[in-house]
């Protein structure tokens, strides 16, 4: 907002409010000795450390970051670099199962020169070991990567330009837009359509940043746009910050056409809802909502019109409700992970428990970096906390969370051979009968591979 200098007060105050939040957040997974990891707990992860760095580089230019924090992180990353100029990140060497020294170190010598580092011998060791493999990469998200870190270094360098056009080269271009796959899983584990996304957004940065190649640029931000999920973001964390940096930065390398513009939404020629986007209000998010008049068919047409200028984005969503008995089943073969929830009894008393089963288990050979277990939690019931507290303690989960409706469940490092079976309790406090919310199992990094289980329904008598 300060870049296009269109700062609306009431959003700024927000927005810095977000920020802060998010900065406190993150400051409590940073590891006792220094570095961080994914809840705090030792030991530090380098890619995560690097990953914060960058984070909290980026927030320094709008929020007033500890310096103290950023010199202490990135000493952490510089005290842990290898003598021959590398840092490897071993779990993901170790679940992926490939060389990852060239990208780890690719991504950590682009966070310190982000952070400021550029000039020490460090920073110089890695770039030029990055130099000698540049070439060597063979999947496109370890080739942004690289890109990324000799970019940032020195973008007119001739190994940097010649990396960027073996990027290029691996482009895979369908009508307008352009997008980069990616044959290995990222360093957080995103896959399939995440992953495209993520390697698209560091190949897209990576390429602004040396200059080169416009025409494949402009087909990855239509490609970015594009790929966005009915929530506004692209699917998962990773994806939707690099998606982001790459079209703030071509905002910052292109600018923006001025001028207001007027827009007019329209469901099946009838009703109709007119926005005027102007400077006041074109750093927000216009949205639009149709609650009636949809045809019966379910063949619906939503027309767009707009009049004046701007660059503007949109996108089209749907959400609709189906009974749970009209649900198709989905066969366990075709899900990523089953998940199966059992009380052990469905009547109770006020004051009674219920005792919940859950078992997990991932069905695609391989480990899920982040597994999330959604569960429901029936109105009306407190949920015995010191189950899963022991269940932290004993290391059967990575972490829980508590909100009105749900139970969520984190579990790091999840491994198909090491299917999870766990329990806890739940009190009835009111006389109802009450439905569960939906519970549902999902990679965090992968989230469209998720699998859904139907609500519960319990009573609860004086």
């Amino acid at each position: 907002m300060q870049t296009t200098g269109n700062a609306n007060p009431e959003v700024q105050m927000q927005a810095e409010k977000y920020v802060a939040t998010g900065y406190q957040r993150l400051l409590t997974f940073e590891v006792d000795g220094g570095g961080f990891s994914l809840f705090g707990n030792p030991p530090a992860e380098v890619f995560l450390t690097a990953y914060g760095l960058m984070e909290f580089t980026d927030m320094s230019k709008v929020y007033p970051v500890d310096e103290a924090l950023i010199e202490r992180t990135a000493q952490w990353l510089l005290t842990r670099q290898q003598p021959d100029g590398t840092w490897t990140d071993k779990g993901y060497s170790e679940h992926w199962q490939i060389d990852a020294k060239a990208p780890a170190t690719a991504f950590i010598a682009w966070a310190l020169i982000e952070a400021g580092y550029e000039d020490t011998p460090q920073v110089a060791q890695a770039i030029a070991y990055i130099r000698e493999l540049a070439l060597q990469q063979e999947d496109a998200y370890s080739l942004a990567l690289v890109a990324n870190a000799l970019a940032a270094y020195d973008p007119d360098d001739a190994t940097t330009q010649a990396a960027l056009d073996r990027l290029y080269e691996m482009r895979v271009e369908e009508g307008d837009i352009v997008y980069w796959e990616t044959g290995a899983a990222s360093f957080m584990g995103a896959t399939g359509q995440t992953g495209s996304l993520e390697t698209t957004a560091l190949a897209t940065i990576a390429l602004m940043r040396g200059h080169a190649h416009p025409d494949a640029v402009s087909g990855a931000l239509a490609y970015l746009i594009q790929g966005k999920d009915a929530w506004g973001t692209w699917f998962s964390t990773q994806a939707t910050i690099l998606s982001l940096k790459a079209l703030l930065l071509a905002h910052e390398q292109t600018g923006e056409v001025a001028g207001p513009a007027t827009v007019r939404v329209s469901l099946n020629k009838e009703q109709t809802q007119e926005i005027t986007i102007d400077e006041a209000n074109a750093d927000v998010v216009h949205l639009v909502t149709f609650d009636r008049g949809f045809s019966p068919s379910g063949e619906n047409r939503v027309q767009i019109e707009v009049e004046g200028g701007g660059n503007l984005m949109y996108q089209v969503t749907t959400r609709y409700y189906l009974p749970w008995d009209k649900v198709p089943p989905t066969s366990e073969e075709d899900e990523l992970l089953t998940i199966d929830l059992d009380y052990d009894r469905t009547q109770l008393a006020v004051n009674d428990e219920v005792t919940v089963n859950v078992g997990v288990r991932l069905n695609r050979e391989g480990v899920v970096k982040m597994a999330l277990i959604d569960l429901g939690l029936p109105p009306g019931f407190a949920v015995l906390t010191e189950d899963l507290s022991r269940l932290v303690e004993q290391g059967v989960i990575a972490r829980y969370e508590l909100t009105g409706r749900q139970i969520i469940i984190y579990l790091e490092d999840f491994s198909s051979a090491s299917p999870l079976r766990f329990s806890y309790r739940l009190r009835a406090r009111f006389p109802m009968r009450a439905q569960t919310p939906p519970s549902s199992a999902y990679d965090y990094y992968n989230p469209a591979d998720t699998t859904v289980r139907a609500p519960l329904e319990v009573t609860v008598s004086e």
